[in-house]
């Protein structure tokens, strides 16, 4: 994101997401969270409705191409690291 803030001076909007094949599903994200959060609940999913948004499908391509070598912090990891961070902030993040 600093990147894009710093350099990118395009009018075109650049796509900041992984690629097709790395997106998951709004499900696995929020069982993610709740993991990372040490819930140990039940999550409960709203059956009776439509599906909804499985996935938002975003290509990333323009991105790679001018960073080629970047590589994405792994979704599990970068969820507990944002809980981590935000248990530990949350009087301050929170006012």
């Amino acid at each position: 994101m600093i990147w894009t803030l710093r350099e990118y001076t395009e009018a075109e909007p650049i796509i900041l997401s992984v690629s097709e094949e790395a997106e998951v599903s709004i499900a696995d994200v929020a069982k993610t969270i709740a993991e990372a959060m040490n819930f140990t609940g039940q999550l409960l999913f709203d059956t009776t409705k439509a599906d909804g948004q499985f996935k938002k499908t975003a290509n990333n391509a323009k991105l790679m191409k001018y960073l080629p070598d970047f590589k994405f912090v792994d979704m599990k990891d970068g969820v507990k690291r944002s809980v981590d961070w935000f248990v530990a902030n949350y009087e301050s993040a929170r006012k």
